[in-house]
């Protein structure tokens, strides 16, 4: 097993450059021809916070307990919402990136594991504008300057997590079809399932204790508390994050690994 996820991601470091031209083209083509260009990127990602905002912050008053006024939740959704909308779109980027290539995978000798890989460094690159900024404001404003070493690191391990899941999901299609239709569903419920638009004292006991076995609530709960207080305050979350990133990222290179020679036939 260790074989393989060590073959799949020495793939990466021997085509890194193949990778960084695949998702330099991907980022730049998406809006090419748009006046906005780039900037798209940003605003996508703006416009879906104002309405989370609105409904959330002005129609039902959400209020964090340890922050007073309105300022403390606008910060909670964004730090919450801005890696979230790049984790799904990876997701729902990478599961499809294999039925979307398959030229690419008949065709030539080409390492299946780059596909997607793309579509979720991608999805960050495009998302990590947003995060980039929100860091920012709250190294200007907060001083808080801890973001400066965490957040990298978060990021980096979120983008390995996607990307293990993202392995599975896209060999489960390549056989599978609608698998991303489920997928889609999945993420649509995700989301309400984990403390991003609201906070976690809003769940009762039994609810609070189970989100230790979601996945993404470490990640989400870390960018909270980074955007919030500056730095980190749970170390358990740390734990929680490694732990789930390299279960699913073994898990994805190893199933990418041994099914990847028959993309191919079913492509």
């Amino acid at each position: 097993m260790l074989r393989h996820i060590a073959d799949l991601s020495r793939n990466f470091i021997t085509h890194r450059h193949l990778l960084a031209h695949m998702v330099v083209r991907d980022v730049r083509g998406r809006f090419a021809g748009s006046s906005a260009g780039l900037l798209w990127n940003f605003i996508h990602p703006l416009v879906m916070l104002l309405v989370y905002l609105f409904v959330f912050v002005y129609i039902f008053k959400l209020r964090l307990p340890d922050y007073a006024g309105s300022k403390g939740a606008v910060i909670y959704l964004m730090a919450g919402l801005f890696p979230w909308m790049a984790m799904a779109e990876g997701l729902i980027r990478s599961t499809s990136s294999l039925i979307e290539n398959a030229n690419l995978i008949q065709r030539s000798v080409f390492p299946p594991e780059i596909l997607p890989a793309k579509a979720v460094i991608a999805a960050f690159s495009s998302h990590g504008i947003a995060i980039a900024m929100l860091a920012a404001y709250s190294v200007i404003t907060e001083q808080s300057y801890g973001i400066i070493i965490y957040l990298p690191l978060i990021v980096i391990l979120q983008v390995m997590f996607t990307l293990g899941i993202g392995f599975i999901f896209a060999c489960i299609s390549v056989f599978f079809r609608d698998i991303l239709q489920v997928l889609q569903l999945v993420i649509g419920f995700w989301i309400y399932a984990t403390p991003i638009l609201y906070p976690l004292s809003m769940l009762p006991e039994w609810a609070q204790k189970a989100m230790y076995i979601n996945p993404v609530y470490p990640f989400a709960s870390l960018y909270q508390s980074l955007f919030l207080n500056g730095g980190i305050t749970d170390y358990t979350m740390v734990t929680l994050l490694l732990a789930w990133t390299i279960l699913f990222y073994a898990a994805g290179a190893f199933i990418f690994s041994k099914l990847k020679y028959e993309f191919a036939d079913w492509l």
